[in-house]
């Protein structure tokens, strides 16, 4: 949702957001036509694994997904070039999109995109699951509730601790396997205390209800800020990050 992207602090003057349905057109479509044209069936089957059975809109989505990748395809912002470079985060599941852009780049007279791809945050359950909108359990919300993160990892968030309380602080928790430490390491700014706590976890020193404890607090008040800077985020604001109107190079850059 738009108003979650705002709400994490972007600034507007250096921020455009756009719905395909809606922007998709003019020199963003042209960009779009010449990537298409550099792709070979063969060469989209192989990077993506299309098969027969697949709708041809998947097909056709690698062009939309690469055309951001250059300054032109969007003219109020940049102008008519092709001269700006892109650096583009994305998870690493994106990463076939984006070869395939940087082997075209050359050939439509754009620079190759760089990439910075982050890991992939664990299900709740653990390496062996995954994430799904039917499992509301597999992964915590921006929408959730104090009380619903609380349940979540104290019920659901797979431990490496061991099975009594006499063998865990003989052997310690697994760090490999449990996903506090690791949502921990996504979310605990202190890396000293981040540190002692995968120290003391992994000694035996700390318990996995300790662990677990320390995890919902950083949850709950990240969760929370959010979803108080969500509720003022009107629509009048909403407007200025979808606007097209021409912005300054001070603005972007400065």
């Amino acid at each position: 949702n738009a108003k979650d992207i705002i709400a994490c602090g972007f600034c507007p003057k250096k921020t455009f957001i756009f719905n395909d349905f809606d922007y998709v057109g003019g020199a963003f479509y042209k960009n779009m036509v010449s990537i298409a044209k550099c792709v070979t069936f063969n060469q989209a089957r192989g990077i993506f694994g299309f098969c027969g059975e697949d709708n041809i809109g998947k097909i056709a989505f690698p062009p939309i997904q690469a055309a951001p990748s250059f300054p032109d395809s969007f003219p109020h912002l940049f102008g008519e070039g092709k001269k700006l470079r892109c650096l583009i985060p994305c998870a690493i599941d994106q990463d076939p999109y984006f070869r395939m852009t940087r082997d075209v780049a050359p050939r439509i007279g754009g620079h190759k995109p760089a990439l910075i791809e982050s890991r992939f945050f664990p299900s709740l359950k653990g390496e062996s699951g995954k994430m799904s909108a039917s499992d509301p359990n597999s992964a915590i919300y921006v929408t959730d509730t104090l009380k619903q993160i609380k349940n979540k990892v104290n019920k659901h968030a797979f431990s490496g601790g061991r099975d009594t309380v006499e063998e865990h602080r003989e052997k310690g928790g697994d760090l490999d396997v449990d996903v506090s430490w690791k949502y921990l390491n996504f979310f605990l700014d202190d890396d000293k205390e981040l540190a002692q706590i995968g120290e003391d976890y992994s000694s035996g020193r700390m318990l996995t209800g300790e662990i677990k404890k320390k995890l919902i607090d950083v949850i709950q008040e990240m969760v929370s800020k959010h979803q108080e800077r969500r509720k003022t985020v009107d629509d009048e604001e909403l407007a200025t990050f979808f606007s097209r109107a021409p912005r300054s190079k001070e603005d972007l850059f400065g």
